[in-house]
């Protein structure tokens, strides 16, 4: 089974108007309202893909009850582990005049001790099960920045693949640990590698030195339109043709789902690529949390240009 790891999860609000200025009352034209976070976007777009995971992490109070009933209206299996508190909400706007989307984050509950002691419990029990294992986002308080990396430990030790997509001090101590992929943001790579991201060689700089550390593939973003991988077979440019994109805030979820489902059908180093991009073409064009279909993302391969740099 495919396990998905999102220490924050949250409740996401989506909501559209015209011309949205601060300061200003509005009545939404739309409302959109999901369970969200990384890992949960994850186990989303992987059932829309037809793969089913199983999706862990710390539920709290009502809005924790919401984010479980609904992964199971969706036909997920969920393994949380509950605490004290509530589930944070994360509110987006979209402004369709401009194309633009502003969001406002949540904290997230404190999770003592106690509680991350049962999810390495927890984890460690079912790993005899697992063929991947997927984690990231925001860490809410009371999880220290070796969180990802402790995870990675166990994962490794039992010689399954695992998927990294976070930021800051937590996603460089889980390098450490050495998962097989990781995704970088420009975030990450300004602040705790110190490298200015002005140009592609300073990306390209930076995946090369977390590639020599020991992980399989690095994906580095690269504008809107574009990611870096560099692999085992080398450096490569992939670029989405992207019509009207409607949001961005689940297309890093939509890469990540569409590499583990490519990884897993053992496709290629091109036709991975390829179709975790299409992944996103289709994410970043639905209204709705995710995407269409798996043929709605095979329709759109051939929208995705490769070049090895």
């Amino acid at each position: 089974m495919i396990v998905t790891i999102t220490p924050n999860p949250a409740m996401d609000e989506s909501y559209t108007t015209d011309e949205f200025r601060p300061g200003r009352w509005y009545r939404a034209r739309s409302v959109v309202r999901s369970p969200g976070g990384r890992g949960v976007n994850v186990s989303i777009i992987l059932k829309q893909l037809g793969y089913n995971s199983v999706s862990t992490g710390f539920l709290a109070g009502h809005t924790g009850r919401y984010i479980r009933d609904e992964l199971l209206f969706r036909g997920i299996t969920t393994n949380f582990v509950n605490i004290k508190g509530e589930n944070r909400t994360n509110t987006f706007i979209r402004d369709d005049s401009g194309g633009i989307e502003t969001a406002v984050t949540e904290e997230g509950p404190t999770v003592s001790s106690d509680a991350r002691e049962r999810f390495f419990w927890n984890l460690e029990r079912i790993m005899p099960r697992v063929a991947a294992v997927h984690m990231g986002g925001a860490l809410p308080p009371g999880v220290p920045d070796t969180f990802y990396r402790d995870v990675v430990d166990i994962v490794k030790r039992k010689n399954v693949p695992v998927y990294v997509d976070a930021s800051g001090a937590a996603l460089d101590l889980a390098i450490e640990a050495l998962p097989t992929v990781v995704k970088i943001d420009q975030r990450f790579v300004s602040s705790i590698r110190n490298v200015t991201l002005s140009t592609l060689d300073h990306i390209m700089e930076i995946a090369k030195r977390i590639f020599d550390e020991g992980v399989d593939w690095i994906i580095a973003s690269y504008f809107n339109k574009s990611n870096v991988f560099c692999t085992t077979k080398g450096f490569y440019l992939a670029e989405a043709k992207l019509e009207t994109p409607v949001t961005y805030r689940a297309a890093s979820d939509a890469l990540i789902a569409g590499m583990i489902v490519a990884r897993e059908e053992r496709m290629g180093i091109e036709d991975t690529m390829r179709f975790g991009m299409s992944c996103v073409i289709q994410t970043v064009s639905c209204p709705q949390k995710g995407l269409p279909s798996r043929a709605a993302v095979e329709s759109t391969l051939g929208d995705v240009t490769i070049q090895k740099i």
